[in-house]
């Protein structure tokens, strides 16, 4: 999961994990891997379900979604979408949402063929 989001461009340690993942041991939040037969992960996706001012019904945010780079071009990603919209529906939300670092081309090209239209902009400060 490591490499995974060092992938990302979340820079990560396997010792960093086990405590992220405690955190998110929680109804509204989950992280769905994607392994091969060899059962290494190649694949994941962080999800998080929230009531928001805006809706009438829970969102679903995709909060981090990679694929490893030898599992590309093979639906890991697709099948984690699908995964991904079969969990928020399970909770109720009637939106799925994600946001991509401008620098993803490859993920500009890949959301809207899951049924994810380009639908706006993104803007984030890190806090210190």
């Amino acid at each position: 999961m490591a490499r995974l989001l060092d992938i990302l461009g979340y820079p990560s340690s396997a010792s960093d994990l086990p405590g992220r993942l405690a955190a998110l041991a929680r109804p509204d939040h989950a992280v769905l891997l994607a392994v091969d037969a060899s059962e290494t992960v190649v694949g994941l996706v962080g999800l998080h379900c929230f009531p928001a001012v805006h809706a009438s019904a829970p969102v679903g945010y995709i909060t981090a979604l990679v694929t490893a780079p030898e599992a590309r071009g093979h639906g890991v990603g697709r099948q984690l979408v699908e995964a991904a919209e079969r969990w928020a529906l399970e909770r109720g939300c009637r939106r799925l949402t994600v946001t991509s670092a401008e620098r993803r081309e490859d993920a500009h090209a890949f959301y809207p063929a899951c049924g994810l239209p380009y639908t706006g902009r993104r803007f984030s400060k890190a806090l210190t």
